[in-house]
């Protein structure tokens, strides 16, 4: 007969070894090649549709001219309801859509998006080929198929127009064409250094996630392993006007051919391109000839639109005393971050220390659902305090959520300094759906700081980096990989040490202020230009005023000898909007965004656009397949990415509690027998 405390001992001992036979199988399970659909938050999805993707620019003058293709192919033997949750460019003015149905080609109309919803529902009730594009975000977009027959093929054309960036004397063009999967922030407040408990992570109101496709699937398995489910092309016509040299794609393959002065075409020649953002950077022969463009686009009822672009001279960056200066180095250590983007956060950290001066104070803060600060107050960059930060940086692993808030709350408190220079660089890939709230505390919090955002990984948020930069009077730098890292910060210190042009304003030749956008305008750094929307009407010219660090700041342009231009308008429109929504609550302004984006064709937080072929197909659809997206290259895969959570850690840690609890039985039930 067994004792009590032996029976109790086998049957842990059999628990545990049932345990970690499971364990077992599920990691073979893990890494059998095996092709699964899994959402942002890790749950299982259904087959997807086959969706091909093609992308065709023109860039002309300042202004890059796209067609997006996505042709939806239903292979099952019933018809279906096809969804694509895809990104486009966060400055993008989406002004048309069409949908061909073989030889049939149906125009989409703009309409509230309230009212496209409703339009398309009773056409996929009634049983009505339709599509439906609407904006879930500036750079991420919905769009929904209705009543695709079996076999059947539908495309869906987007129309796009965005301004083409420019910076340190090299234009470069940005195409996603994946989602870094979302955090959805459980609260507004995190608490330094405490342990927050686990809540339900809400969705935010409406809120539609990508799925992923993912094969061979292991452990500590990245993008390398991924094979997307949809196909991808990009073509590229280059007539800026100028003479260039250094075409080159950052993480891409590209042909490139030369096929007059100033005219460039450019192939992607690569299959596996849809895990990673498409950048594409050239520079003028000349830097010169790109210092300062103008634009015009004129209608016949008088209204004139100018797109200005404006270098100023390096000497107004220029300052008779270096003051000193406090940076603070935010780093997210977040689960979405591990793998490729948690190397380059800490290699852009380590080259950062080095351009440090030993009259510079700093501290460093990572967060993911809690914030740590390697000191409690900034340090003097002396060599023991350099040495200290690089053992926290070596110290920086990614798990948990992405909780921005309770960062920008530990580095922003509104107050005001004198005597130096506080600037807050802060490294992230930016995965969260907040956005908004975040634009609103660093509005209210900022200061006198100045905060630069640092995007990181493959496929970052660049709505929020950029945004975050626009409200925090600082810019925006975008390091796609660890090659990039040295020039990046190095271009990013360079800012640092000059002093920004500050109060930036437009005016006409007599002085009346003009109706342009972005605006207010940001803070010009060192190296930027002034990329700026205006309403020209009978203006003669354009006047620049700001201040710098030696006085006031005035340059005149000239609108007379522009260069003609398409679409400047409806550029000027999309810079209005997101002005309007960054700067007033959504609700003050959803009247006049919704008038803006009706007159002007374009896609925005309330309108969308609808199309609908009205004969009839004899079969309604019941099913819904979502077209999937890949996985950002160098993402480890541990759906939900953000969050962090493991199940195989937490099967361990039960497995650990158990064991222990049967060891404090097993010596509460011999110190019980002892007594008897």
């Amino acid at each position: 007969m067994l004792s009590k405390p032996t029976k109790m001992l086998t049957k842990v001992s059999i628990f545990i070894f049932i345990a970690i036979v499971l364990l077992a199988s599920f990691k073979s399970h893990a890494q059998s090649p095996k092709l699964e659909l899994f959402d942002s938050n890790g749950a299982p999805a259904g087959p997807a549709i086959i969706l091909k993707s093609d992308a065709n620019m023109t860039l002309t003058g300042l202004i890059n001219h796209v067609v997006v293709t996505q042709t939806y192919q239903n292979e099952n033997p019933f018809a279906v309801n096809a969804r694509y949750v895809f990104p486009l460019p966060d400055e993008s003015a989406v002004h048309a859509m069409t949908m061909h149905i073989g030889e049939r080609v149906i125009k989409g109309q703009i309409d509230k998006k309230v009212e496209a919803e409703k339009k398309y529902e009773e056409a996929k009730k009634a049983g009505k080929q339709a599509a439906l594009v609407r904006q879930q975000r500036p750079n991420m977009f919905i769009t929904n198929v209705a009543n695709i027959g079996p076999g059947e093929q539908v495309i869906i054309e987007l129309e796009y127009q965005e301004i083409i960036d420019y910076s340190s004397g090299t234009f470069a063009i940005r195409f996603p064409t994946t989602i870094t999967p979302r955090y959805h922030a459980i609260s507004g407040e995190v608490e330094v250094n405490t342990q927050n408990q686990a809540h339900v992570n809400p969705l935010p109101t409406g809120w539609l996630s990508p799925v992923y496709s993912i094969q061979n699937i292991t452990q500590n398995s990245t993008q390398n392993d991924t094979v997307p489910s949809s196909q991808f092309s990009l073509n590229i016509d280059i007539d800026v006007g100028l003479e260039l040299v250094d075409i080159s794609s950052k993480f891409h393959n590209v042909d490139v051919q030369n096929t007059a002065f100033g005219q460039y075409k450019i192939a992607l020649n690569e299959m596996n391109a849809v895990n990673r953002d498409f950048v594409l950077e050239f520079k003028p022969l000349q830097k010169e000839q790109a210092q300062a463009a103008f634009f015009t686009q004129q209608f016949e009822n008088g209204d004139r639109y100018g797109l200005a672009m404006l270098i100023p001279p390096g000497d107004h960056f220029t300052q008779t005393q270096r003051l000193p200066r406090e940076m603070v180095f935010v780093v997210d250590t977040s689960g979405s971050m591990h793998g490729q983007s948690m190397e380059q956060a800490k290699k852009a950290l380590f080259y950062a220390l080095s351009l440090l001066d030993s009259d510079d104070s700093f501290n460093i803060i990572g967060f993911d659902s809690i914030v740590t600060p390697m000191s409690d107050k900034p340090l003097i960059a002396s060599d023991f305090n350099l040495r200290r930060a690089e053992r926290f940086i070596y110290s920086l692993e990614a798990d948990g959520g992405t909780e921005i808030q309770g960062a920008l709350n530990a580095v922003l408190d509104g107050s005001e300094f004198d005597g130096f220079v506080r600037q807050v660089v802060f490294l992230t890939d930016g995965s969260v759906s907040n956005e908004d709230v975040l634009f609103k505390n660093i509005q209210s919090k900022l200061g006198d700081s100045r905060l630069f955002t640092v995007g990181i990984g493959s496929a970052p948020n660049s709505f929020f980096m950029r945004r975050a930069a626009d409200i925090g009077k600082g810019s925006f730098t975008f390091i796609g990989s660890t090659s990039e890292v040295q020039p990046k910060m190095q271009q990013l210190f360079d800012k640092l040490a000059h002093p920004a042009i500050t109060n930036l304003a437009l005016s006409d030749e007599s002085g009346n202020s003009l109706d342009f956008w972005p605006s207010p305008l940001p803070d010009l750094y060192f190296g930027e230009p002034i990329m700026v929307a205006i309403k020209l009407n009978d203006a003669k010219s354009v006047v620049l005023a700001g201040q710098t660090a030696q006085g006031p700041l005035s340059i005149k342009l000239s609108t007379q000898n522009s260069s003609s231009a398409q679409g400047i308008a409806k550029l000027w429109a999309r810079q209005k909007i997101k002005s309007l929504l960054l700067y007033n609550e959504q609700s003050t302004v959803k009247d006049e965004v919704q008038e803006l984006a009706l007159t002007h064709q374009l896609l925005s937080p309330f309108t969308a656009f609808i199309a609908i072929e009205q004969t009839q197909i004899k079969e309604v659809a019941e099913q819904t397949a979502q077209a999937t997206n890949a996985v950002p290259q160098g993402m480890a895969m541990r759906l939900p990415q953000t969050d962090g959570q493991s199940r195989l850690h937490i099967l361990l840690g039960c497995i650990l509690l158990l064991g222990f609890g049967a060891l404090k039985i097993n010596r509460g039930l011999k110190l019980s027998s002892e007594y008897k």
